[in-house]
């Protein structure tokens, strides 16, 4: 059985970054859901609950993980996606315009 205790702040970084993520689908549709940019919010919406997915799998990986290197890599791997999602997030009228979608 593995260890529950051990690595756990990468782990509890993890389970913090998966509700950053529930928090910004909502707050993404609460704000942005307004008529010039519904088709392009809907987009960001699916591609922010696909990145949620993976979330959700890495957060399964790495709990049961025993590895040091794999719980920091999928740790790693994590915040690079949350970075691209709060990135679209902050400038999401500007990429609505900027592509005409």
């Amino acid at each position: 059985m593995v260890n529950s205790q051990r690595y756990r702040f990468p782990k509890t970084v993890l389970f913090g970054i998966t509700g950053l993520y529930i928090i910004l689908i909502v707050a993404t549709y609460f704000l942005y859901y307004i008529e010039p940019y519904i088709n392009c919010v809907k987009r960001i919406l699916v591609a922010q609950v696909m990145a949620l997915l993976f979330q959700v799998v890495l957060n399964y990986v790495n709990y049961h993980s025993k590895n040091k290197i794999f719980i920091l890599t999928t740790l790693f791997i994590s915040a690079m996606i949350v970075s691209g999602v709060l990135s679209t997030f902050f400038n999401l009228e500007l990429m609505c315009k900027y592509f005409g979608i």
